[in-house]
């Protein structure tokens, strides 16, 4: 998985709940518009990161879950108060809260695949490891048994 992408679940998790603006410190600013914000949009479209203003995802309207118009209100919205305007969409926060300040929490989806992330990852540390113990024992008893041999 991406950098920025695992940046922002750890951050989640480690805080419980990011605002937008929060994550959009997170996000490398690359290209400078919505292209930036994919990464984030993917996250919440395939169910590692909850969006509150989303409706259901089992629901069947496919532009709901839609990672390039999700990207683009994420980049329209991450510094905006109420209104957000940006390729011909316009986005408003009905409330208190502005729409930077859009509470994001990491899911059980979420948190189940950092789990098997860093599960994955100490088995591949663990076979690192082990691999080079085999080694350097098998290097050095192989060293052993050849001096051995060598004063018969």
């Amino acid at each position: 998985m991406h950098n920025a992408a695992l940046k922002i679940l750890k951050a989640l998790e480690k805080n419980g709940e990011l605002t937008l603006e929060e994550i959009s410190a997170l996000i490398p600013q690359r290209q400078g518009d919505h292209r930036d914000f994919y990464v984030f949009a993917s996250l919440v479209a395939i169910g590692y990161v909850d969006d509150d203003k989303l409706p259901d995802p089992n629901e069947p309207n496919p532009k709901n879950r839609k990672e390039g118009l999700l990207a683009r209100e994420y980049f329209a919205s991450h510094d905006a108060e109420q209104t957000a305007s940006y390729d011909n969409w316009t986005w408003q926060r009905v409330g208190e809260t502005a729409l930077r300040e859009q509470p994001f929490s990491l899911t059980g989806k979420g948190s189940l695949f950092l789990s098997e992330y860093r599960s994955k990852r100490f088995e591949r540390l663990f076979s690192l490891g082990t691999g080079i113990l085999v080694g350097i024992v098998v290097a050095v008893v192989g060293a052993y048994v050849r001096a051995e041999l060598g004063k018969v």
